[in-house]
């Protein structure tokens, strides 16, 4: 008959030695470098390991276009061309419109139920002389972030556009941009015992402004600036097509991708992870240790009382 190994049990050897005696100061000390030594990596290979104050996510972005805008331009002999839905600054430069109603058109490509390209379309009108030679138009959306908690990092979005000399009486400007998230600092999400959040300054420029000052390009890109983080666009090519037609039509494609995310981990967040490294090593250490003793005890260098589970035939 052939027999199956179905179980073993490994016979413990005890090392006995009183309270005060150095086999029992040397146990401790290595148990507490068991302890320790963990501690001690975790400590010094945090920045390698993984324990890091703050972790970035990919996330797109959900927007949606306020039909707020505001378009400054500089003509031949410094002429000006204002066009907004600012009805102050309409009423102050009422001769100064040249500009057809502002189109906006959104698209999902992928079906997910979130905004993944822009369109704008406006029309400068450049009847006569005039020649548009330069432009700032800042686009105001709302964006917002929820993937970790809830943000709405301001969305004023600017662009301005140096005219070649061949486009500036007639023409299409195309204008192909990708939306970007600049951070000043890493954002925080509330958490168990701390309800901090990140905060933005929503308002740059409030719909009833009636401060010719507060239309300066200057002072509101110096606002959207001065946030923790914000929304910005980045031009990735300009066409310039010539046309028959008066008038420069301006065309912004707006693509809106995944994008990288800096929050601020939370205290809860960072114990859980240095809890995962540190039982890591502490396995590998207290693993260590253990031999360590077997070999001092085993070989008689610390000195103790030695039971054993059987009777030695001597």
């Amino acid at each position: 008959m052939k027999y199956l190994k179905l179980h073993s049990k490994t016979a413990a050897i005890t090392y006995k030695n009183s309270l005060c005696s150095l086999s029992t100061l040397v146990v401790s000390l290595l148990s507490l470098l068991s302890v320790l030594i963990p501690l001690l990596l975790v400590t010094l290979l945090s920045p390698y390991s993984g324990v890091v104050e703050n972790r970035v996510l990919y996330e797109q972005p959900q927007c949606r276009f306020q039909y707020k805008y505001l378009l400054i331009g500089e003509g031949n002999v410094g002429e000006l061309v204002t066009c907004s839905t600012f009805s102050y600054l309409n009423g102050v430069s009422h001769n100064l419109q040249k500009c057809s109603q502002i189109k906006y058109i959104e698209m999902d490509t992928n079906y997910d139920m979130i905004q993944d390209k822009a369109k704008i379309q406006l029309k400068v009108d450049t009847d006569g002389d005039f020649h548009l030679h330069h432009f700032y138009i800042l686009l105001f959306f709302d964006a917002s972030l929820k993937k970790k908690c809830h943000l709405q990092p301001p969305a004023v979005l600017v662009q301005h556009v140096e005219i070649p000399s061949r486009a500036r009486a007639s023409s299409i400007i195309i204008l192909n941009s990708k939306l970007t998230l600049i951070q000043n600092d890493e954002f925080i999400c509330p958490f168990y015992g701390r309800k901090a959040k990140t905060r933005f300054r929503k308002e740059i420029l409030a719909t009833n402004a009636s401060n010719l000052d507060l239309f300066d390009i200057k002072f509101i890109y110096s606002k959207i600036k001065n946030n923790p983080g914000y929304f910005s666009l980045e031009t990735m090519e300009e066409y310039y097509e010539r046309t028959y037609e008066s008038g420069i039509s301006i065309d912004i494609n707006i693509d809106i991708p995944q994008l990288s995310v800096r929050y601020h981990l939370s205290v809860w967040e960072r114990l859980g992870q240095f809890w995962l490294y540190f039982a890591s090593f502490f396995g590998i250490s207290f693993l260590v240790v253990n031999k360590l003793k077997d070999f001092l005890f085993s070989r008689h260098y610390l000195r103790s009382w030695e039971i054993i589970p059987w009777k030695k035939m001597y």
